[in-house]
Protein backbone atom coordinates (compact mmCIF):
# COMPACT_ATOMS: atom_id res chain seq x y z
CA UNK A 1 0.00 0.00 0.00
CA UNK A 2 2.71 2.38 1.02
CA UNK A 3 4.25 1.68 -2.32
CA UNK A 4 1.53 2.74 -4.36
CA UNK A 5 1.23 6.12 -2.72
CA UNK A 6 4.31 6.61 -3.18
CA UNK A 7 4.52 5.56 -6.61
CA UNK A 8 1.31 7.48 -7.24
CA UNK A 9 3.18 11.18 -5.89
CA UNK A 10 6.23 10.14 -8.37
CA UNK A 11 3.83 10.26 -11.05
CA UNK A 12 1.84 13.12 -10.27
CA UNK A 13 5.41 14.87 -9.40
CA UNK A 14 6.79 13.90 -13.21
CA UNK A 15 3.32 15.33 -14.39
CA UNK A 16 3.59 18.94 -12.83
CA UNK A 17 7.19 18.87 -13.78
CA UNK A 18 6.38 18.06 -17.61
CA UNK A 19 3.81 20.85 -17.81
CA UNK A 20 5.72 23.42 -15.99
CA UNK A 21 8.21 22.83 -18.15
CA UNK A 22 6.37 23.14 -21.45
CA UNK A 23 4.25 26.00 -20.35
CA UNK A 24 7.42 27.79 -19.91
CA UNK A 25 8.90 27.31 -23.32
CA UNK A 26 5.88 27.99 -24.79
CA UNK A 27 5.19 31.15 -23.42
CA UNK A 28 7.01 34.32 -21.30
CA UNK A 29 8.87 36.99 -22.46
CA UNK A 30 11.86 38.94 -22.45
CA UNK A 31 13.19 43.05 -22.15
CA UNK A 32 15.27 44.05 -25.10
CA UNK A 33 16.49 47.47 -25.08
CA UNK A 34 16.27 49.61 -28.09
CA UNK A 35 17.33 53.18 -28.41
CA UNK A 36 17.21 52.97 -24.15
CA UNK A 37 14.40 52.07 -23.79
CA UNK A 38 13.02 48.52 -22.49
CA UNK A 39 10.28 47.09 -24.51
CA UNK A 40 8.92 43.57 -24.05
CA UNK A 41 9.36 40.50 -26.51
CA UNK A 42 7.56 37.24 -26.74
CA UNK A 43 10.35 34.90 -26.03
CA UNK A 44 8.90 33.10 -29.07
CA UNK A 45 11.18 35.66 -31.38
CA UNK A 46 14.45 35.96 -31.98
CA UNK A 47 16.58 39.50 -33.25
CA UNK A 48 16.45 39.74 -37.00
CA UNK A 49 19.71 39.21 -38.99
CA UNK A 50 19.92 42.85 -38.65
CA UNK A 51 21.64 45.14 -36.99
CA UNK A 52 19.10 47.52 -34.79
CA UNK A 53 19.65 50.88 -36.16
CA UNK A 54 20.34 54.14 -33.43
CA UNK A 55 19.96 57.73 -34.67
CA UNK A 56 19.70 60.90 -31.73
CA UNK A 57 19.78 64.19 -33.85
CA UNK A 58 19.34 67.32 -31.72
CA UNK A 59 18.30 65.24 -28.21
CA UNK A 60 15.69 63.53 -30.33
CA UNK A 61 16.54 59.30 -30.47
CA UNK A 62 14.84 56.56 -32.40
CA UNK A 63 15.89 53.17 -32.95
CA UNK A 64 14.25 49.92 -34.62
CA UNK A 65 14.84 46.48 -34.10
CA UNK A 66 13.49 43.17 -36.11
CA UNK A 67 12.44 39.92 -34.68
CA UNK A 68 10.77 36.74 -36.30
CA UNK A 69 9.17 34.11 -35.08
CA UNK A 70 6.24 31.40 -34.97
CA UNK A 71 3.64 32.99 -33.38
CA UNK A 72 0.39 33.50 -34.30
CA UNK A 73 0.49 37.24 -35.61
CA UNK A 74 -3.38 38.08 -33.22
CA UNK A 75 -1.76 36.68 -30.12
CA UNK A 76 1.44 38.97 -30.92
CA UNK A 77 -1.19 41.97 -30.75
CA UNK A 78 -3.09 40.36 -27.91
CA UNK A 79 0.62 40.73 -25.77
CA UNK A 80 1.11 44.15 -26.78
CA UNK A 81 -2.58 45.35 -25.76
CA UNK A 82 -1.75 43.59 -22.24
CA UNK A 83 1.56 43.43 -21.60
CA UNK A 84 2.48 47.66 -22.57
CA UNK A 85 -0.28 49.07 -20.53
CA UNK A 86 0.77 46.66 -17.11
CA UNK A 87 4.25 48.64 -17.97
CA UNK A 88 2.21 52.50 -18.01
CA UNK A 89 2.44 52.56 -21.59
CA UNK A 90 -0.51 54.36 -23.40
CA UNK A 91 -2.55 52.87 -26.25
CA UNK A 92 -2.40 55.80 -29.24
CA UNK A 93 -2.93 53.29 -32.36
CA UNK A 94 -4.67 49.97 -33.30
CA UNK A 95 -4.65 49.30 -36.89
CA UNK A 96 -5.44 45.87 -38.62
CA UNK A 97 -5.22 45.21 -42.19
CA UNK A 98 -3.86 41.86 -42.91
CA UNK A 99 -0.80 42.90 -40.81
CA UNK A 100 -1.28 44.88 -37.89
CA UNK A 101 0.45 48.31 -36.10
CA UNK A 102 0.15 49.40 -32.73
CA UNK A 103 1.89 52.50 -31.25
CA UNK A 104 1.87 53.21 -27.51
CA UNK A 105 3.33 56.37 -25.34
CA UNK A 106 5.08 57.15 -22.00
CA UNK A 107 6.62 59.84 -20.28
CA UNK A 108 7.99 61.57 -23.67
CA UNK A 109 8.43 58.52 -25.85
CA UNK A 110 6.81 56.25 -28.21
CA UNK A 111 6.60 52.99 -29.52
CA UNK A 112 5.80 51.92 -33.21
CA UNK A 113 4.99 47.86 -33.18
CA UNK A 114 4.70 46.60 -36.74
CA UNK A 115 3.55 42.70 -37.04
CA UNK A 116 2.87 40.80 -40.35
CA UNK A 117 3.79 37.34 -41.79
CA UNK A 118 6.98 36.50 -43.86
CA UNK A 119 8.20 32.94 -45.57
CA UNK A 120 6.14 31.52 -43.11
CA UNK A 121 7.15 33.20 -39.93
CA UNK A 122 5.55 36.09 -38.00
CA UNK A 123 8.06 39.34 -38.07
CA UNK A 124 7.77 41.92 -35.26
CA UNK A 125 9.07 45.48 -36.13
CA UNK A 126 9.99 47.60 -32.73
CA UNK A 127 10.52 51.29 -33.50
CA UNK A 128 11.37 53.94 -30.79
CA UNK A 129 11.52 56.91 -30.57
CA UNK A 130 11.13 60.24 -27.86
CA UNK A 131 13.26 63.12 -26.57
CA UNK A 132 15.73 62.84 -23.99
CA UNK A 133 17.90 59.69 -24.99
Amino acid sequence: MRWRRSNRSTRLLIVTLMLAMIFTACGGSRDETISGVAIPVPNAFNKGPDKPSEISILGFGAGQASFHGNMDAEKVVEFYKKELPARGWQANMNLRSGAAMLAFSKEGKSVMIAIGKQNDETVLTLTVGGVGR
